[in-house]
Order: structure tokens, then C-alpha cells, then sequence
């Protein structure tokens, strides 16, 4: 801090100070009852401005050793250290840089975190494409082309759609439409896209569906519906069944099958960011990112996920929606574009 820095920031008090003393020495000059010889006044006043520059030298010293730490700091890109002071200003700034610094290392180990994920799930996801990949070129190789093919195509879809999916997670409600869907189209598409795994496992689909319409983001709910599936699907066995029902008079869909189930202490987890479980690692191999995904976007359009099951015996997901619709149009009308 130079001294014309100094001196431009404590103008208003120079001025003050010297319209005090041109003020003081008028009127001591102008009134008769007080008889002070001039000589008196000049070195009144004159001692007066030495201790006044004598305060402007300290404070000045102390301002500049302040502030020169903290560009010290600044400079250096060194983590900022309290200072110790009494003054309310430099106490004022002392705790605003304090949270700054704070914030920044907060948003610092989130996006290091996120960062970290992200890694693990690349290294996951590619470990687990390659081998619909391997699969599909056996079957280029070997000149026979079969419905096999097709299924494996469709698990390359599946797992870039979840990549695309994860990859703009956080801002997925920059992205989305809210509307009136037709539920049953919803699930009857997701049926559609995974007909092949239903046709190679030989998985019985019973189907209880009754008329309802949601206001959501249709591709987001397909998102959702189809991660169920196909988690349904993998740990289903060859000849087991699927159901999908929506219940009259309820506003959710049900999708339960008897395949493996989920252990009890797994429960709990399932829709944490890259958790497989038990049955994850065993049984297919798996990102641990589909339900999480499915939550994370179903919070979003305020929809629920919940899951019963029995470890051996079923596995029971519904997608609860809102019931009353009339409200969620008016708080989901500034989204529609």
C-alpha cells in the first residue's frame, strides 16, 4: 500500500479535518472576547496538524503491513491465515476471505469427488461394454448373424444412454419438459426396446395396466422406466416371470419379478452412487449407476422410487407419482418450453 493509495482512501477526513481548522481559526479569529495573539493560533494549530499527521503515520504503517501480508497471500496463492486484529474493518475482511477460502475447499473436494466417480465409472463402464463388444465381433467373425446380435447391440445402447444420462445428471433439469404422458405408452415402449432379452431369457411378462397419465419429462421417465427393466431383466432367470401393473386408483407403476432378489443388508444401498452388491458382483457385472441414475432424475421430476424384495424370491420397484395433478401444472408451467 503507497501512500497516495493511503491518502486517496482517507480524502473525506483530510478535507474534514482542514475545514475543522479553517472553521476553528475563524472563529477564534472573529470573536472580540477571545484575545489570542496570531502567533498562538499558528502554533496551536501547527500542533495540532503534528498529531494529527502523527495518527495518519501509525495508522497508515498499520493499514500497509495489513494489507501487504494479505497480497503477500494472494500473490503466493498461499492458504489464507487469520489475522489478528482489533479493528472492525480489517476483522470484517479477515472473516469474508475466511469463508471464501472455506467455500472454495468445500467446492474443491466436491469436484475432485465428482471427479474421482467419474473415473471409476469410466473404468467400470468401459470394462463392461467390452464385452457385448467381444461378443458382436465373434459373431461378425463367424458369419452368423442372429436375433444374438441384435441383443447385444441393444446392451451398447443401454450403457451409452446410462453414460449420457450420468455425464448431464446435474444438469438435467436444464433439459427437461414437463408434460401430460400416457403412462401405459411409456411402459409398452420400454417393453418394445427390451423385447429381445424377454424372447432369449424366455421371461414371461404379465401385464396389469389400467389408464393414467403423469406430468413428467417423457424421455427422463423412459430413462427410468428402462433402467428397471433392465435391471429386472439381468437378474431374472431363464423361464421367470415380470410383472408390470398399475394398480387402479393408485398413481405408480409396479415392476416385480421373481428372480434373485436383493439381500436385506443391500436394501438400503441400492440406490447409491456405484453400489452392485452382492449380487452385482456375483451374478452380472454392473456400473452400480442405473438406479442411482433412476433416483437421482425421478427426485427431480418429483417422482419416488421405493423397493421391497426378498432375498431368493422377488424384487418389487414402483414408481410413486404425484397425486395431485392440477398443482403440479402450475408449479412445473415456467418449465414448459
Amino acid at each position: 500500500m503507497k501512500w497516495q493509495h493511503y491518502l486517496k482512501d482517507n480524502r473525506y477526513l483530510l478535507i474534514t479535518y482542514f475545514i475543522v481548522l479553517l472553521l476553528t481559526s475563524i472563529i477564534i479569529l472573529l470573536d472580540p472576547e477571545l484575545k489570542i495573539h496570531i502567533s498562538n493560533l499558528l502554533y496551536l494549530l501547527l500542533l495540532i496538524s503534528l498529531l494529527f499527521l502523527i495518527y495518519i503515520f501509525f495508522d497508515y504503517r498499520r493499514k500497509k503491513a495489513f494489507y501487504r501480508e494479505l497480497a503477500d497471500q494472494i500473490e503466493t496463492s498461499s492458504i489464507l491465515e487469520l489475522f489478528n486484529t482489533n479493528y472492525y474493518e480489517e476483522k470484517l475482511i479477515t472473516q469474508l476471505l475466511t469463508n471464501q477460502k472455506q467455500q472454495y475447499e468445500k467446492e474443491l473436494e466436491r469436484l475432485k469427488k465428482e471427479q474421482k466417480e467419474w473415473n471409476e465409472y469410466i473404468a467400470t463402464w468401459v470394462h463392461e461394454i467390452k464385452t457385448p463388444i467381444s461378443v458382436s465381433k465373434m459373431i461378425f467373425e463367424t458369419e452368423t448373424i442372429s436375433e444374438s446380435l441384435e441383443e447385444e447391440m441393444w446392451k451398447i445402447e443401454h450403457l451409452v444412454d446410462q453414460s449420457l444420462y450420468y455425464a448431464r445428471a446435474s444438469d438435467f433439469n436444464k433439459d427437461y419438459l414437463i408434460q401430460e404422458i400416457n403412462v401405459e405408452q411409456i411402459i409398452k415402449e420400454a417393453i418394445k426396446d427390451n423385447r429381445k432379452v424377454f424372447l432369449s431369457k424366455k421371461i414371461k411378462l404379465e401385464l396389469h395396466l389400467s389408464a393414467m397419465e403423469v406430468l413428467s419429462d417423457k424421455k427422463g421417465l423412459r430413462f427410468i422406466m428402462d433402467q428397471i427393466l433392465s435391471n429386472s431383466l439381468k437378474y431374472t432367470p431363464s423361464g421367470g416371470k415380470i410383472l408390470i401393473e398399475i394398480p387402479k386408483d393408485e398413481r405408480r407403476i409396479i415392476i416385480r419379478d421373481n428372480g434373485i432378489g436383493i439381500p436385506a443388508e443391500d436394501i438400503p444401498r441400492i440406490f447409491e452412487k456405484g453400489f452392485t452388491g452382492n449380487n452385482g458382483r456375483q451374478f452380472a457385472a454392473s456400473t452400480g449407476m442405473g438406479l442411482y441414475l433412476a433416483k437421482k432424475i425421478a427426485s427431480k421430476l418429483g417422482h419416488q422410487l421405493t423397493v421391497h424384495s426378498i432375498e431368493g424370491s422377488y424384487t418389487e420397484l414402483s414408481i410413486q407419482f404425484s397425486k395431485n395433478v392440477e398443482l403440479l401444472k402450475e408449479e412445473f408451467h415456467p418449465f414448459n418450453h
